[in-house]
């Protein structure tokens, strides 16, 4: 069963006592989350992508619950060791807990000129490693998208990230969409916009490579008011929050409304 994903990034933001905070809130608030039956039949994984400094303490709070709640850096560098100070190396997030690992998000991109073909080479080396999933970021400026030029700025953008695969069989991929215009500005995506192009990139990818457990799913500006719209559309197989995901009660809601989840009842029910 295709999993959706509700998946928060938390950027540069908590330290270890306030994550530990943040679940004591976070566990609370999902009722039924501590008789596991509940979620056997639960269509939805919730993962968060803590700070590096954060990943230890994050993973002993969720252990319990590894069942549907996994773990995610926001970052990853392609050589497993060295002389590259400030970089994080696949078998440390491992060593952390970490299912999945966050590449080429538009901040790395914008910010710190991180390149198409640096993100290939992160994708090859997760590749090159077992265990764990890449989450690989695409997505377009406002300049390009009122030009209408999306389409081909993303599958430039998956062209280079995914070649390292070309020819190859994978089992497992999530490619979060973000178009840089709506990631904080309050603006996210028209759903239906959303599904076209959330649609396109499926097509593309299916076309081009061999990915067994595809899921194409959308970030920017997600919100409790829009999750229902985006999660209802066919091709959206989930959501990367990030400012919204910071507040532990608003992120609870988003997951309940993404999943269906509406309380004690609901919880027991869902997906049967």
């Amino acid at each position: 069963m295709k999993k959706k994903i509700i998946a928060a990034n938390f950027k540069m933001n908590k330290t270890d006592e306030e994550i530990r905070k943040y679940f004591a809130v976070f566990l609370d608030n999902i009722n039924g989350l501590k008789n596991r039956s509940s979620f056997q039949n639960l269509d939805a994984e919730l993962i968060f992508a803590p700070t590096f400094t954060a990943l230890c303490a994050a993973y002993k709070i969720i252990l319990p619950y590894f069942d549907f709640i996994k773990l995610s850096s926001q970052n990853i560098y392609y050589e497993k060791s060295g002389a590259y100070t400030g970089e994080i190396s696949i078998d440390m997030i491992k060593n952390c807990g970490c299912s999945y690992a966050i590449i080429g998000h538009s901040e790395r991109r914008n910010i710190f000129g991180e390149s198409d073909e640096l993100i290939g080479r992160k994708i090859e080396a997760v590749y090159g490693e077992c265990g764990l999933t890449p989450i690989l970021c695409v997505g377009e400026n406002l300049e390009i998208r009122n030009k209408n030029g999306q389409e081909k700025f993303v599958e430039n953008q998956l062209n280079i990230g995914l070649n390292s695969i070309k020819g190859r069989k994978i089992s497992s991929l999530i490619i979060a969409y973000e178009p840089v215009w709506a990631i904080g500005t309050g603006m996210p995506i028209k759903a239906d916009d959303g599904e076209k192009i959330h649609g396109f990139i499926r097509g593309y990818v299916d076309a081009n490579f061999s990915v067994e457990g595809l899921r194409v799913i959308y970030g920017g500006s997600v919100t409790e008011s829009n999750i229902k719209e985006l999660m209802a559309k066919p091709h959206i197989d989930g959501v990367l929050v990030g400012g919204a995901s910071l507040d532990p009660k608003i992120f609870c809601n988003i997951f309940k409304l993404a999943a269906g989840l509406y309380g004690g009842a609901d919880m027991l029910t869902a997906n049967k």
